[in-house]
């Protein structure tokens, strides 16, 4: 008798996972016929039933199983009060900028504990750009690493773009990136560098302006805000009683 209970559960268990497998086979098929020029980054059951979480780099959309609908937008949880989809974004936003190592970065680091990682989009000529990078040192006296990504908003014609080129192929890209900061000149180099690379991840990532920066949970801090105020941000405080007693 156990030995038949065992079989019959075994049987209506795999009967489930081969329905599954089976819907996301024909919905992957339908995708395929529909959008043959999309690949997707991930495919999963969404909180919605009946409907699956479809990802692209960072854009999130909700498809029926025969790709026949989708919505695109935030899935909002009304009665926790939370928003489903950042988390599916933030996770993406994370996975791109792993793709590129450290190396290919001109990075700030704290003497002591780093709290916080945050990668930075910039311009050298963006006034609010030079006003974040003004309070460098104090971001990585509370312990915030500055990742910098180099975007000329410009394009690749442009002087701005000349300067990013400048700083990356500087023997000390720190210090070159504190002096083209301060409207002073560097020497001109000429040298592999990664600025369109800089470029089209800001565009994946969905870059409107700089600074734009990207916290080490994923989120977007898009525009200048003072370091006490980051910083609280990066904490998880609210930024607007940073620096009160």
């Amino acid at each position: 008798m156990k030995r038949l209970l065992v079989l019959l559960l075994g049987s209506t268990l795999a009967s489930g996972l081969f329905a599954a497998e089976t819907e996301m086979d024909r919905l992957r098929a339908a995708l395929a016929e529909r959008l043959p020029n999309v690949t997707p980054d991930r495919i999963a059951p969404s909180p919605v039933p009946g409907l699956y979480e479809l990802v692209v780099g960072t854009q999130v959309v909700y498809i029926t199983p025969d790709a026949r609908l989708a919505l695109q937008g935030r899935l909002l949880d009304l009665e926790q009060g939370t928003d489903l989809t950042e988390p599916v974004v933030s996770a993406a936003r994370l996975e791109l900028l792993a793709a590129l190592p450290e190396e290919k970065m001109v990075i700030f680091e704290p003497e002591g504990e780093v709290k916080h990682t945050l990668t930075t989009f910039t311009d050298i000529d963006c006034p609010y750009c030079r006003r974040l990078h003004a309070e460098m040192d104090q971001l990585n006296a509370m312990g915030i690493r500055v990742r910098y990504l180099l975007y000329p908003r410009a394009g690749p014609d442009s002087e701005s773009y000349r300067k990013a080129v400048d700083v990356w192929c500087a023997s000390d890209r720190n210090d070159a990136m504190t002096r083209a900061k301060a409207g002073q000149p560097v020497e001109r180099g000429d040298c592999a560098n990664p600025v369109l690379e800089h470029m089209q991840l800001g565009v994946e990532l969905g870059l409107t302006g700089t600074p734009y920066s990207v916290t080490d949970k994923g989120e977007i801090i898009s525009g200048y805000a003072p370091a006490p105020e980051l910083a609280a941000r990066l904490d998880g405080r609210d930024p607007r009683t940073a620096g009160r007693n």
